[in-house]
């Protein structure tokens, strides 16, 4: 066994390690991750959420999930009358305004689904980020125009 200082010394040092990854991570928050009902026969699905950032600028380098084979960040636009998506090499999360993974418009494309996504399947998603590491998020399925049902009343918000 360590003698007491050497013991103390050693878990300060393990902490001092451990504490700046952490502390970066909860300045970030992935909140609101849904996705739609996949049809039969269909092995792409999507992913939306909204990263709000209340420490230091970074970047969301990659996503990935256990659902599919590969997952990507996108871009759909309307550039010269028509809707085009577009790879992203990563997106910039600032700190303080929120980045919105959304229809339309950035999301997270999942690729080679190794089964269909059904509307209440929750499914785990892990965002990469320059300075904050890994933070897992867990996804919805809501119904396909984007809203939850609730099963006992059939209504849906």
């Amino acid at each position: 066994m360590l003698p007491m200082t050497a013991r103390t010394l050693w878990i300060a040092l393990v902490l001092a390690q451990a504490l700046p990854a952490a502390a970066a991570a909860q300045g970030i928050q992935i909140v609101d991750a849904w996705s739609r009902p996949t049809p039969p026969g269909i092995d792409v699905g999507v992913a939306y959420f909204t990263i709000r950032n209340a420490g230091k600028s970074d970047r969301l380098l990659r996503v990935s999930s256990p659902v599919a084979k590969s997952a990507e960040l996108h871009v759909s636009a309307v550039k010269e009358g028509v809707m085009k998506m577009e790879d992203l090499a990563s997106v910039e999360v600032g700190s303080g305004a929120p980045v919105s993974f959304e229809p339309s418009g950035r999301h997270v494309m999942l690729v080679g689904l190794k089964k269909p996504l059904k509307e209440g399947d929750v499914f785990p998603l892990t965002l990469t980020f320059a300075n904050a590491g890994q933070i897992r998020t867990s996804v919805r399925v809501r119904g396909a125009d984007g809203r939850a049902s609730h099963p006992a009343s059939g209504m849906t918000h």
